[in-house]
């Protein structure tokens, strides 16, 4: 991993981003002459988060590198791949090529750019660290050990961080964000595409993204105590909003983009589906839950990209980190670490969150949907969520973690949670299919990419994909 120093590329999606024709006033009209220090650093961080943005949510088409999300959910039981390379995706057929690491370069470089010239703005200190951490936490939750102390630095070869030393490592970087964000009253940026320089939504976001690291690393207490400071409104959810620009494309909702290029990705038939489908032998609809509008909200058609009016229609937004993320941990590491009655609480909590129909866009809300409160007898053996008569407790656990597979869609939650879950719970885990007959186990991590294997001697051999990672062992 060589650390390229980037600058004219930075200084010219700086312009374009901005359109804005005071960046250009009192320089020389030679471009060549145009430096990092001649544009304000601020002015990068709507690229950087666009970037950001595209790595987590996969905004290539079939063929190309660069769609984790999308892999994500076939391996999780969440999405069909149903032609060239997202069937062989699917059927498990990746290589090292399939991925990269553009991150390290495109997100992480300019992050560190701005931070080491806005040491004065605790505003930007505690934005760049956040977004520095999601996108580092990923990856490592991703493909295990990873480079970290070492890369985006004049080292060639930086070494491979232990996975569980990167996720301590950014407890500590979310620390000091939301140190900075608390001192961050008065202060502002100049462009910011996720929240426009809206401080407790950073905050908020920080100790959220903190409480689902806790989650990957099982330490069940601090992400609950963190989760309760974390995202408090949907409306303070970390969301993509696609850009309305005739004719550009790549601003586009991401499932969007990829159903343009082709019929090659569909709900139907997924796990996922099944669960929402009132019909089927794995139903979650019953007398307190109606999943009907979800169900087409979710619905994913391969046919016709204009035919797709919920989770893949063209201006759709697109979930990062969210409330009822947040209120799933709380839901979870609540029953797991206090009682049954704050799981449950905190379970009601996001089902009332849903009986709103606000998660829904305007093509579905008025579809059926029911989300009635649970009460704790519906939990004891025979009642409505405990058909098969386990242990309260974890028909409780079952049930949240079922509804963390679903309102997790198009995020990584679901396939972080199957292998989080598959060694210490496997009783309650959602128990999607294997995509291939012949497969004895599912996926555990993504594989190392081509360019750091050929170009990082460093790298160590890559395990394959289905060796579970540090944190799932």
């Amino acid at each position: 991993m060589k650390s390229i120093y980037i600058k004219y590329i930075l200084v010219f999606a700086t312009i374009i981003l901005s359109g804005c024709e005071s960046l250009v006033d009192n320089l020389n009209d030679n471009p060549n002459q145009l430096t990092l220090d001649t544009v304000d650093p601020g002015l990068f961080l709507n690229g950087v988060e666009l970037s950001n943005i595209n790595i987590h949510l996969g905004s290539t088409v079939s063929g190309q590198a660069g769609a984790p999300n999308r892999i994500a959910a076939y391996y999780s039981g969440q999405l069909i791949g149903l032609e060239q390379v997202d069937l062989q995706w699917f059927l498990y057929n990746v290589t090292t090529s399939t991925l990269n690491w553009d991150g390290y370069q495109n997100v992480i470089t300019p992050l560190r750019e701005i931070r080491g010239r806005t040491t004065d703005n605790p505003l930007y200190q505690g934005i760049t660290k956040v977004l520095e951490a999601h996108l580092i936490g990923t990856y490592a939750s991703l493909f295990g050990d990873i480079p970290y102390a070492e890369a985006v630095s004049d080292i060639e070869a930086p070494k491979f961080d232990d996975q569980l030393a990167v996720f301590e490592t950014l407890q500590s970087l979310l620390q000091d964000a939301i140190d900075n964000l608390n001192n961050a009253i008065g202060s502002g940026v100049i462009e910011d595409f996720l929240f426009g320089g809206d401080r407790i939504k950073w905050l908020e976001n920080a100790w959220t993204l903190k409480a689902r690291y806790y989650m990957h690393t099982k330490q069940y207490e601090n992400a609950y105590n963190a989760a309760q400071n974390g995202i408090s409104s949907n409306e303070n959810s970390m969301m993509f909003k696609p850009l309305d620009i005739p004719g550009e494309n790549t601003v586009k909702n991401k499932f969007y983009i990829v159903l343009a290029g082709g019929p090659n990705i569909s709900t139907s038939g997924s796990y996922l589906a099944q669960l929402l489908e009132p019909t089927s032998s794995v139903s979650r609809n019953n007398a307190k839950t109606d999943e009907t509008a979800r169900a087409g909200y979710y619905t994913i058609d391969p046919e016709s990209s204009g035919s797709n009016l919920g989770v893949a229609n063209e201006l759709e937004p697109q979930p990062i980190i969210t409330y009822q993320e947040n209120l799933l941990i709380l839901a979870e590491a609540g029953a797991r670490i206090q009682s049954f009655t704050t799981g449950l609480g905190h379970l009601n909590e996001l089902r009332n969150f849903l009986s709103t129909g606000t998660f829904l866009n305007s093509n579905f809300s008025s579809e059926p949907y029911t989300y009635d409160a649970y009460i704790a007898s519906d939990f004891d053996a025979g009642g409505i969520e405990n058909m098969d008569g386990i242990n309260p407790d974890r028909a409780l656990l079952r049930e949240i973690i079922e509804e963390r597979y679903v309102s997790g869609f198009t995020t990584f939650m679901p396939f972080d949670d199957a292998r989080r879950l598959k060694k210490s719970d496997s009783d309650v885990a959602v128990p999607f299919p294997l995509n291939v007959p012949t497969a004895t186990q599912n996926v555990e991590r993504f594989l190392y990419p081509e360019d750091e294997i050929l170009s990082n001697q460093m790298a160590p051999e890559d395990p394959g994909l289905f060796e579970a990672t540090k944190v799932n062992q």
